[in-house]
């Protein structure tokens, strides 16, 4: 359950109603950030358009959706994914990854709205011996990362007001639409309680991120006034992929075997294999920021279970 700073009279001061429209609605995030801003005190209304809705890469549909709600933000969640599936159809990647970001910044910009886009730790090559700062220079690998940091690029040329959010390694409620995917959690737990073996690489190393949290700091960030500007909203601490789900179920008791893998077995395609983000929010947006184990242990009281899924052995 979050609670919310109503007490904090410096954060209050700064805070007002807001009317926020939010995009790719039936996604993992887009499904938590319904979920949060229902409850949420200063989120005055929320307009959920799912691709069924509003097809981002078609700026009349993009400005004509936003000149008619003349909302305050426009929370971008919208994206093409998995990154093996953007390799296959890069200008269809661009489309949704890159242009889609530029003409919701512009239309944002006409209205007086702040765009918020959320991007990835793809746009990072994997290097890095420390997890990585908002400042250190991207340099993504897949096209992928290429597309959501060109996405990143034409939000900030499209408003000057601005939130760009990068993040990684979502676990949360499943999307409310059938057509969105389920996270990895959720698959690795679908399988296992099927009674299926599993086989997870263990070097890509992140950090796991609960989607209810994301959202929460998000939605702290434009309700509080945050300067605009480059974020990153994560968990605290790392993990690989192999971490992740070994604690998932073990959390829950099941005694599925879990066999360690390497990256390489499963590609030719070079992907960063080590990606943790630094959470650089402000406050109070940074007091949702909690130990990524701590959330999956909240998150697993509450999950509900599904039909057994596919589970690639490289998650996405």
């Amino acid at each position: 359950m979050l609670d919310y700073p109503e007490n904090d009279a410096q954060a209050n001061g700064r805070r007002r109603p807001m009317r926020i429209m939010l995009l790719g609605a039936d996604g993992l995030l887009g499904t938590a950030v319904q979920e949060t801003a229902a409850t949420h005190p200063h989120v005055q209304q929320l307009t959920a358009l799912g691709h069924s809705d509003l097809d981002i890469t078609r700026p009349e549909q993009v400005n004509a959706a936003i000149e008619k709600t003349r909302p305050d933000a426009v929370i971008n969640t919208a994206a093409l994914m998995p990154a093996d599936r953007c390799d296959e159809v890069p200008a269809e990647a661009y489309a949704v990854n890159a242009l889609g970001p530029r003409y919701i910044s512009r239309a944002c910009a006409s209205v007086g709205a702040t765009p918020v886009f959320v991007t990835t730790d793809f746009v990072y090559d994997g290097t890095a011996t420390v997890p990585y700062q908002p400042g250190t220079l991207p340099r993504p690998l897949l096209t992928y990362g290429v597309t959501k940091l060109a996405g990143e690029h034409e939000t900030r040329l499209g408003s000057d007001r601005h939130l760009v959010v990068r993040t990684s390694c979502l676990f949360g409620p499943r999307p409310r639409s059938p057509r969105a995917r389920d996270s990895f959690v959720d698959r690795a737990l679908d399988r296992a309680t099927a009674g299926g073996d599993l086989t997870v690489v263990d070097n890509v190393i992140t950090t796991p991120t609960y989607t209810m949290d994301l959202a929460a700091m998000v939605l702290e960030l434009l309700v509080s006034g945050a300067e605009s500007g480059t974020y990153q909203a994560v968990n605290q601490g790392i993990g690989s992929w192999f971490d992740l789900c070994l604690a998932a179920l073990t959390e829950k008791g099941l005694g599925a075997r879990v066999s360690p893998t390497q990256e390489q077995s499963f590609t030719a395609a070079a992907r960063p294999l080590y990606t943790p983000l630094v959470c650089t929010l402000p406050e109070p947006a940074l007091a949702y920021s909690r130990p990524w184990r701590a959330a999956l242990t909240e998150y697993l009281k509450v999950r509900r279970g599904a039909a057994p899924q596919g589970l690639e052995s490289r998650p996405s």
